[in-house]
């Protein structure tokens, strides 16, 4: 299978006969092998790009190399001969895209090219409101360079539609794009995202869906639909799928444990798991693996001390090591104080520092004798409350005795 890895500077070295005779003979032998579509674009897409390096554009409004039928395009090799894309544009016809159009959307592949089909499926639907449902299932990889304007005039109303065009196969969807979709299928009475919607939408194009649209999903339909990859959903959304989820596989909502079984249900989910969720987690040995956790809520993980992630990640502890370098493993380890960390024994660095301890000196403790200890000599004598007033006037009683002594004493000399 060495020619499917082959770049268009090897197939430079031949000429375009032996490049269209080899690309006939091995595109028969890589179908009847399972090869997947892209694979088949990747070799197209790289022989055709060193026929372009050789030849130039034409200049011509007319088809010059043969009009496109239903014999041309069940050629293996179409759209092989039509290496210029204006003769391609000039070469097919509305009416052969309307009444060939899966036969071309199984065989081109080329963004260029898959837009002239969507054009011309246009054209040929241009006196109707809308292209039929029965076309519209029919687009494949055509229908990725479609525009909102272009989805607005698809019918889409059954699962089958939805079905067809969701299929990754023929690559994955601007979110957008997905969006204005499944819109337009919940717009039609009855529609909803029940089991198999979420099957055929998977979990990232349901993550282009708003909060309220996510809210209209029920339990039963989350129960019965296989595991939905969420991860590229906004944390709103995972909050509200995450709710649901508990609700489809957790009988009792209130309890303090939770079940292997029942943690291996919510895990695609487990990123709209709040703080008090994921401490529960963590007194139920599941032995959460690092892809989980570093999925959950960063708010969520940074909350978790050293001990709480120990017993969240069990026997999956020393798998934080190699996660050192993650962004959410780096901010949580430079919230724990190093001293933590360090009883994990996984050699985690960047810790905080532990805070300086606070002892008391023993002089600012203890009393010395001498303070707690009254000589007899300084003991006062306090008198009573009471008596302040007979103090005050004693006092100045005894100051008038002198007085009157002293001017007595100055006439008896005189």
């Amino acid at each position: 299978m060495l020619p499917l890895y082959l770049t268009s500077t090897f197939y430079n070295n031949f000429d375009k006969k032996t490049k269209r005779a080899f690309l006939k003979y091995f595109l028969k032998v890589i179908k009847s092998n399972g090869v997947g579509r892209q694979k088949r674009k990747r070799l197209r897409r790289e022989i055709r790009k060193s026929i372009k390096k050789k030849s130039k554009r034409s200049l011509a409004n007319e088809c010059t190399v043969g009009n496109i039928t239903q014999v041309t395009i069940s050629d293996d090799t179409f759209p092989f001969d039509y290496d210029d894309i204006t003769q391609f544009n000039c070469c097919l016809s509305a009416t052969t895209v309307k009444n060939n159009l899966d036969s071309i959307t199984g065989k081109v592949d080329e963004e260029e090219y898959l837009k002239i089909v969507l054009s011309k499926l246009k054209e040929a639907y241009a006196g109707n409101t809308a292209i039929p449902e029965n076309q519209v299932q029919l687009l494949g990889p055509a229908s990725r360079v479609a525009t909102t304007v272009d989805i607005n005039r698809w019918n889409v109303t059954k699962i089958d539609t939805l079905s067809a065009l969701m299929d990754s196969a023929n690559g994955q969807w601007d979110l957008s794009l997905a969006r204005a979709i499944i819109t337009k299928y919940l717009s039609t009475e009855k529609n909803k995202l029940g089991s198999a919607e979420l099957n055929v939408i998977g979990g990232v194009n349901l993550c282009s869906l708003d909060t309220d649209v996510l809210k209209s999903i029920s339990h039963e339909s989350l129960k019965d639909a296989s595991a939905l990859t969420v991860s590229n959903c906004t944390t709103e959304k995972k909050k509200e799928l995450f709710t649901i989820a508990i609700q489809a596989f957790v009988e009792n909502t209130r309890t303090t444990t939770i079940s292997d079984s029942n943690y291996q249900l919510l895990q695609p989910y487990i990123g709209g798991a709040n703080s008090e969720f994921v401490r529960t987690l963590a007194a139920s040995n599941i032995n959460m693996d690092m892809a989980t956790f570093i999925s959950l809520d960063e708010n969520v993980v940074m909350g978790l001390n050293v001990n709480e992630v120990k017993n969240l990640l069990g026997t999956n502890l020393p798998d934080l090591k190699s996660y050192e370098s993650q962004t959410l493993v780096q901010s949580w380890i430079r919230n724990q104080f190093q001293s933590e960390l360090d009883k994990l024994g996984l050699g985690l660095v960047g810790g905080k520092a532990d805070p300086p301890a606070t002892t008391k000196s023993p002089a600012a403790t203890s009393k010395s004798p001498a303070a707690t200890s009254k000589s007899p000599t300084s003991t006062t004598t306090k008198a009573p409350a009471g008596n302040h007033g007979n103090h005050i006037r004693a006092d100045a009683g005894f100051s008038f005795l002198v007085l009157l002594a002293l001017l007595f004493t100055s006439q008896h000399v005189l």
